[in-house]
C-alpha cells in the first residue's frame, strides 16, 4: 500500500520524538496489511534509529520475537477492535523496571499513529471510491457518444432529404443544435 507523504512524515517525526529518549535502542512501526486468501503481515513504514545497522527481519521469521523480554514492549495501532499495525519497543537492556514515563510517551504515539493511520486508511478508500466513480462516469460518457453520434447522422440525413420548404425542417435543425449541446457537456 501506498501511503502519503503527509503520514509518512508524521511517522518520521513521532519516531524522531521517541529518538531522543536516551534508553531506547529501537523503535520500528509496522502497519498490517491483507493479502488476498494469506494472512496479514506487518510491514514496516519506520524505525528508528533510521541508520541502524540492525536488520529488522519480517515478524514472523524472527525467532527472537517468541521469547519473551523485559525490555521489548509491543502498543498497537488499532481503530477501535481493528489492529491496523503496532510499535515494536526495544531498550537498551538495564537492570530496572520499564520507566512509567517511557510507556506513557510510546502510548502517546501510539495513540497518534492509530489516528492517523486510520484516518490514511479512510483517505484511501476514499480515494479509490472516487477512482472507480470517475472510471464509471468516463465508461458512461463513451456509452453515450456512440448513440448519440447515431442520432446525428439519422438527423443529418433526414434534413438532405427534406426539402428546403418542409415545415420539419426547424424541428430537425433544433435536434441538431440539441445534440451538439450534449455533446459540449460531455466533452466537458
Amino acid at each position: 500500500m501506498q501511503f502519503s507523504k503527509r503520514f509518512l512524515n508524521l511517522v518520521r517525526h513521532e519516531l524522531s520524538l521517541l529518538d531522543s529518549l536516551a534508553e531506547m535502542e529501537n523503535i520500528v512501526v509496522y502497519v498490517a496489511q491483507a493479502q488476498d486468501g494469506k494472512p496479514p503481515t506487518l510491514t514496516v513504514i519506520g524505525e528508528m534509529p533510521s541508520n541502524s545497522s540492525k536488520a529488522f527481519p519480517p515478524i514472523e521469521n524472527d525467532p527472537a520475537l517468541r521469547v519473551p523480554s523485559p525490555d521489548r514492549r509491543w502498543y498497537p495501532l488499532q481503530d477501535g477492535s481493528v489492529l491496523l499495525g503496532v510499535i515494536r519497543a526495544e531498550r537498551f537492556s538495564i537492570d530496572q523496571e520499564w520507566p512509567d514515563s517511557l510507556d506513557q510517551k510510546l502510548q502517546a504515539s501510539s495513540y497518534v499513529l492509530s489516528n492517523a493511520l486510520s484516518l490514511e486508511l479512510d483517505r484511501k478508500r476514499i480515494l479509490d471510491n472516487l477512482n472507480q466513480q470517475k472510471d464509471q462516469i468516463l465508461l458512461l460518457v463513451h456509452q453515450l457518444k456512440n448513440p448519440l453520434t447515431a442520432l446525428k447522422t439519422y438527423a443529418q440525413l433526414l434534413l438532405r432529404k427534406l426539402g428546403p420548404e418542409s415545415k420539419q425542417r426547424d424541428l430537425i435543425e433544433g435536434l441538431l443544435s440539441e445534440q451538439d449541446q450534449v455533446n459540449k457537456y460531455l466533452l466537458a
